[in-house]
């Protein structure tokens, strides 16, 4: 899909006019706080200007309409874009909240394409951008917004173990060095389990080179779901690793990549139409809420709930450990020391009670989205929080100004531009109370620069890998330590284990994600403990749960070697295959308990927030269920 990029304008108050008009003659600059009391307030004078019909509608779309519109936009917002991908056709990917064929045919009628529709109230479509008015002010429209992202958790190898991989590839058939590092191949042979009367599953992309897969003799059949098979390749690397892991299982796969909703409805899918008794993917979307059960999440307490066990990468966007995270969450902060002439008050970053409005981003962050959440119920936010990126100028480069007024989300969105530098975010309360809130450069960083310093928590683990009873995957290599090496410019730092078995001094990837997962409201969007969600109210979740190999071979280019939680959590869902296998009767609690108390720990005694209960071993763990070994 093609992102569009425009300069937008809006008008600005007198003071800000009447500032920026005299630099402007004189020929001086406008100073940092200039340009961005200017950019906030061109953007507010916008929201406080939306129709109905906009109010159902993403920011982000609306201030497309608006400065396509009204070509007399210009000058006040520079260097702003506002992300929305816009064909040349003039359509964009929007996820539209009402169902039914009437509004289906509105759609196709308003010169749209319908891709998906669910129902459960979602359809995913592309939209002219001038039929979006339209579409958002029929009755049976919640919300018209820009299509939700999505990505996978994989990383690209270094270009030397890359090339080596590719020889080794055209040599022999591949074996995951999970299987080795993880104990498979002697629990194999010592209990005599394959994974045979299991089937397991994967949620990814797609499966594009399947076929050649199974013509090489990589993959056996795999069942894919009719009309799923998606596009890319993640799948078909995620299934090798499994089938390397546990030969004698079964294989299912459906794409989670045409909308989230539908995402949501395979997994519910893949238990009954596809009999699937084991449940992966590395999935995950932006608006997945990490303080309540989403639709996503939800579907996987629905197939957890009827026995299946359910699989999930952790993530790949770093830890406060490690020093490679770009999340923050915490209590709001009101700062005494205000943007003048800006509607509402922005967050103060720093506890120590030296005021800071920004937190600043790293240079890898460019190109990266930034969420913002808080802690109102999803779909009933009376709370309305924004966020804005700003340049090292002080420009606003992008924002995301929803109107919250008790029926949307307590969610925004915004893309750092691909090019430039000293970005760096902001999170103001326009209106409401004082909430929990959660920020997430995702696969960026928060960093010091100049005078800011950089604040970061963890707990960027969310959504529906931190659901209660799936289990979230976090990554350690079983070759060679990619993250570390990337980070240190060492490719010692440190040896992976393989081919040995992974040992307490072994180490994690330095981009595995971190918890623990707070959670305030329940799935039903009833609130756990009324009248505090704040920092000291709801619940916290030990997320992820445990960690398993990551850095291993595959077939597939692209994924030679195949690093990330991405391929930890089928290593992962591979070592349940057997455990099923060697006690069928098992509880979800039975084979929890067998994983994480034969778990070898990495990080400090117990649980930790970056590894969980440490990297799984499949004796040990077969040995906990009481599984005797074959004579």
């Amino acid at each position: 899909m093609s992102r569009f990029s425009r300069v937008v304008t809006c008008s600005v108050p007198v003071a800000v006019g009447a500032l920026l008009l005299s630099t402007a003659v004189s020929g001086a600059q406008p100073s940092e706080e200039a340009r961005t009391q200017a950019g906030i307030t061109a953007l507010q004078s916008i929201k406080k200007s939306l129709t109905p019909a906009e109010r159902k509608q993403s920011s982000q779309l609306v201030v497309e309409k608006r400065l396509r519109a009204d070509k007399g936009l210009a000058g006040k917002l520079p260097e702003y874009r506002t992300g929305v991908g816009v064909s040349d056709a003039g359509t964009v990917a929007v996820d539209i909240k009402g169902a039914g064929q009437s509004l289906v045919d509105a759609v196709k009628a308003a010169g749209g394409s319908v891709r998906y529709a669910s129902p459960a109230g979602a359809i995913r479509a592309d939209l002219p951008l001038d039929a979006v008015d339209a579409i958002a002010g029929r009755g049976d429209v919640a919300e018209v917004k820009a299509a939700s992202q999505a990505m996978t958790w994989n990383e690209s190898a270094p270009q030397d173990r890359r090339q080596a991989a590719v020889k080794q590839t055209a040599a022999a058939l591949q074996v995951a060095e999970g299987d080795k590092a993880h104990g498979n191949d002697t629990a194999r042979t010592k209990y005599g389990v394959t994974g045979a009367g299991q089937k397991v599953c994967v949620l990814s992309d797609g499966v594009k080179s399947l076929q050649a897969s199974q013509t090489s003799g990589e993959l056996p059949a795999v069942d894919v779901l009719p009309g799923q098979a998606g596009s890319g390749d993640e799948g078909t690397a995620m299934l090798e690793i499994i089938h390397d892991m546990a030969p004698g299982a079964t294989l299912g796969f459906a794409t989670a990549f045409t909308s989230e909703q539908s995402f949501a409805d395979n997994i519910r899918a893949l238990r009954t139409t596809g009999k699937c008794t084991i449940i992966v993917d590395d999935v995950s979307y932006f608006d997945e809420s990490p303080f309540q059960d989403g639709p996503v999440a939800q579907a996987v307490n629905d197939v957890t709930a009827a026995g299946t066990l359910y699989f999930s990468s952790a993530g790949n966007s770093g830890n406060l450990t490690d020093g490679t995270s770009g999340y923050y969450e915490g209590d709001f902060r009101g700062s005494t020391s205000k943007i003048s002439g800006i509607t509402g008050t922005p967050h103060d970053f720093d506890p120590s009670g030296t005021t800071q409005l920004y937190n600043a981003l790293s240079a890898n962050s460019v190109g990266r989205y930034v969420t913002l959440f808080w802690s109102d119920p999803w779909g009933k936010a009376t709370s309305d929080y924004d966020l804005f990126v700003l340049n090292s100028s002080g420009s606003v480069v992008a924002s995301s100004e929803n109107a919250q007024n008790g029926t949307q989300n307590p969610y925004e969105i915004a893309q750092v531009p691909a090019s430039g530098s000293g970005f760096k975010v902001a999170a103001v309360k326009y209106s409401g109370s004082d909430r929990f809130i959660a920020l997430n450069v995702i696969r960026g960083r928060f960093v010091s620069s100049g005078s800011l310093k950089a604040f970061s928590t963890n707990g960027v683990t969310s959504g529906h890998s931190a659901a209660v009873n799936a289990f979230s995957v976090a990554a350690a290599p079983a070759a060679g330590a990619f993250g570390r090496a990337l980070e240190t410019g060492d490719p010692a730092n440190p040896a992976g284990p393989f081919p040995g078995l992974f040992s307490a001094t072994s180490k994690w990837e330095r981009f595995t994600s971190d918890g623990r997962r707070h959670q305030f409201y329940n799935p039903d969007g009833s609130v756990i403990t009324p009248g505090n969600v704040s920092s000291t109210g709801g619940a916290t979740r030990n997320k992820p749960d445990i960690t398993a190999a990551d850095g291993v071979a595959t077939s597939v280019t692209g994924f030679q070697p195949f690093f990330g939680t991405s391929a930890a959590a089928p290593s992962a869902a591979a070592i349940a295959a057997l455990l099923l296998q060697g006690k069928p009767t098992a509880t979800q609690a039975e084979i929890r308990t067998a994983l994480v108390s034969t778990a070898i720990d990495l990080g400090a005694p117990g649980y930790d927030p970056v590894t969980g209960a440490g990297v799984i071993m499949t004796d040990p763990a077969l040995a906990a269920l009481g599984v005797a070994p074959k004579k």
